[in-house]
C-alpha cells in the first residue's frame, strides 16, 4: 500500500512540476532539462504541501488533494514525451555553463528526491 501511495505522489509531483515549467516550451529548451526542472519543482511542492498539512494536523486532506492529481500526471508525462520527440541535440552538449547548470539541476533533483523519500517515509510510518 505504501508503494501505491508513493507512486501516486510521484505522479502528482510530475503534474505539478511539468505544469509549473510549462513556460519553458520553446525550441531552445531541451526537453530533458524541462523534465528534470519539473521533477525538482514537483517534488519540492509535494514535499512542502505534505509538511504543511502535517503541521496543521490535516495530513489526510493534503494527501487526498495530491493523490487526486495523480491521473493528470500520466497525461502530462505522455504530453511531454510526444513534444520531446522532435529532433534535438544531445543533452551532454553545449557550452560549459549550460553543462554546469544541467549538472547542478541533476544534483538538485537527487537532493529533492532524497528529501521527499525521507519526509514521506517518516510521515507514512506514523
Amino acid at each position: 500500500m505504501t508503494l501505491l501511495v508513493v507512486a501516486l505522489l510521484a505522479a502528482a509531483a510530475v503534474t505539478l512540476g511539468l505544469r509549473t515549467t510549462a513556460v519553458l516550451d520553446g525550441r531552445e529548451v531541451h526537453p530533458m532539462d524541462r523534465l528534470a526542472l519539473g521533477l525538482v519543482a514537483g517534488v519540492s511542492l509535494v514535499w512542502v504541501s505534505l509538511a504543511v498539512s502535517t503541521r496543521y494536523r490535516a495530513f489526510e486532506a493534503g494527501l487526498g488533494l495530491l493523490v487526486s492529481l495523480a491521473p493528470v500526471g500520466v497525461y502530462d508525462l505522455l504530453r511531454w514525451y510526444y513534444r520531446a520527440r522532435r529532433p534535438m541535440a544531445s543533452w551532454a552538449s553545449g557550452s560549459a555553463w549550460i553543462l554546469t547548470v544541467r549538472l547542478l539541476l541533476t544534483l538538485g533533483l537527487l537532493v529533492a528526491l532524497a528529501g521527499a523519500y525521507v519526509a514521506i517515509g517518516g510521515v507514512l510510518s506514523r
